[in-house]
């Protein structure tokens, strides 16, 4: 039998993927989508956080390779986490279909308000939330089909840093582990935390803010 890392005498990739930190929007409950909005004080301190975490697992100045979504929270979260692990920024990749669920009309509302000011939208997403298009905007099978790509290109043996968003991390996690709609619905989206996905496995690692960077 083949060791656990290796498959027909290929290493298995390795993907580390964290979500961006708390950005203003996140702390008002607006949704986001393609839209953005900068990171938090607490944000910025949960981006080193993370990488202070991931220092701990792959060492310093790894050989990881960095991509990110475009978006700028993703972006200014991998800055920070390039800086602590002692990476040159001007190195992270950036690819589209790494960003966050497109929410078309919705994006810029506060996600409280929605089944309000959208009955009609809402009660249809509701009932296929997989499947429907806020109109403007992508469904989770759309952001599915984006993300299947990304990951049938990252070659055996591969080390890869992602920085990406809350749904589209799930979904990505989800294709990873090769999870139903029900189990990626049911995922966290932590942005305290990374993941290790390795050998169809997706293993937790918590960050701890420094004390005096946590949010009042």
């Amino acid at each position: 039998m083949a060791p656990p890392t290796a498959v027909r005498g290929k290493r298995l990739k390795t993907i580390y993927l964290l979500r961006h930190g708390e950005t203003e929007w996140n702390r008002a409950g607006r949704l986001q989508g393609h839209q953005n909005s900068p990171l938090t004080p607490r944000g910025l301190a949960q981006a080193a956080a993370m990488g202070r975490t991931l220092r701990q697992i792959v060492g310093a100045r790894p050989t990881l390779r960095m991509v990110s979504s475009p978006l700028g929270r993703a972006r200014q979260t991998a800055r920070a986490v390039a800086e602590v692990l002692g990476l040159d920024p001007v190195g992270i990749a950036e690819d589209p279909r790494l960003m966050e669920h497109g929410f078309g009309v919705w994006e810029g509302e506060l996600q409280a308000e929605l089944a309000l000011k959208f009955p009609e939208i809402w009660q249809a997403r509701e009932a296929d939330k997989w499947g429907y298009q806020v109109p403007g905007g992508e469904s989770y099978a759309l952001v599915a089909r984006r993300l299947t790509d990304w990951l049938a290109e990252q070659p055996d043996g591969a080390e890869v840093l992602v920085v990406s968003h809350g749904l589209a991390g799930r979904i990505l996690r989800g294709l990873y582990l090769r999870a139903g709609p029900e189990e990626i619905f049911a995922m966290a989206e932590p942005q305290d935390a990374l993941f290790r996905l390795c050998e169809r496995v997706a293993t937790r690692f918590d960050a701890a803010e420094d004390a005096a960077n946590r949010a009042p």
